[in-house]
């Protein structure tokens, strides 16, 4: 069975909005966060793992989309994008995002990208799995 990672960041339509603008990330836009997932998808695979993508919007039923997502599946990585855990405002968003991976998947290696090209380099960091880890 091929293992799975599971990115979990800002919806790309909400990316850029200027009715919410990003402190953290003002330059980033829909565009390259959609070329991050694509290219994420794609070097994943040729490492043999599968890719899953729970997108969030800014509501306060984001947390719940993610829950779904861990709750129906085993995911072998989670990643927690950068647009979410370096946003000031999304701050009790990440929080919450981390503790219900922690019950819900405690198994999964929790890890952090940098920004929309980061997503493998933050996987590599922890796969494959070493045993002290």
């Amino acid at each position: 069975m091929m293992e799975t990672v599971l990115s979990v960041g800002l919806d790309p339509r909400v990316v850029g909005d200027p009715a919410a603008p990003s402190e953290a990330f003002p330059e980033v836009d829909a565009a390259q966060v959609r070329a991050g997932l694509a290219q994420a998808e794609k070097e994943l695979e040729s490492m043999g793992l599968g890719f899953e993508i729970c997108l969030l919007d800014r509501s306060e039923a984001a947390a719940d989309a993610f829950r779904a997502a861990v709750t129906r599946k085993h995911y072998a990585v989670i990643v927690i994008g950068a647009g979410v855990r370096m946003e000031p405002s999304l701050t009790p968003l990440f929080e919450k995002l981390v503790n219900i991976a922690r019950t819900h998947s405690p198994r999964s290696v929790l890890c952090f990208n940098t920004g929309p090209d980061t997503t493998v380099e933050a996987v590599r960091r922890w796969w494959p799995p070493a045993a002290e880890n």
